[in-house]
């Protein structure tokens, strides 16, 4: 299974996206329904919120990516996937524990790393290093494989 964090995912629905490009020929070749998490949804709405207030996306744009989100849930595109709260936090101490002394993650990425391997993803795809090197610590095959230019 792969797993998508919010970086892949706002590429995928932001034209604009500097990653944009890259992450759209990457998931035409998806053959399942990407998991969107809680945490993906709470993150991928904040993000185009925030670019809204901040005028890097314009109103038509924030409001296409939210209708976006909506069809690829009805599509079957993007699936809704529950963790139970008490299995994510647990996991994502024991990736901190392991890996933080190391790798500078950030909690967020502790989280959706521990989402991704209690879902059974065996990939992740990311435009985020840290989230990328962390989920690499953590046995994840990584996509892309190199990071876009």
């Amino acid at each position: 299974m792969i797993f998508c964090d919010s970086s892949f995912l706002i590429a995928l629905l932001v034209k604009k996206d500097y990653f944009h490009r890259a992450a759209t020929s990457h998931a035409a070749g998806f053959t399942d329904s990407i998991p969107f998490t809680l945490l993906a949804e709470l993150e991928v709405s904040n993000t185009l919120r925030r670019a809204l207030r901040e005028k890097t996306i314009t109103r038509a744009e924030h409001d296409a990516a939210f209708l976006q989100i909506e069809t690829d849930l009805a599509d079957g595109i993007l699936t809704r996937r529950d963790v139970p709260q008490s299995e994510l936090y647990r996991k994502a101490r024991e990736l901190s524990k392991k890996h933080t002394p190391v790798i500078p993650a950030r909690s967020l990425d502790i989280l959706h790393t521990a989402a991704a391997l209690l879902l059974g993803a065996d990939t992740l795809c990311s435009l985020d290093l840290r989230q990328r090197d962390l989920a690499k610590a953590a046995g994840l095959k990584l996509l892309p494989l190199r990071m876009p230019k």
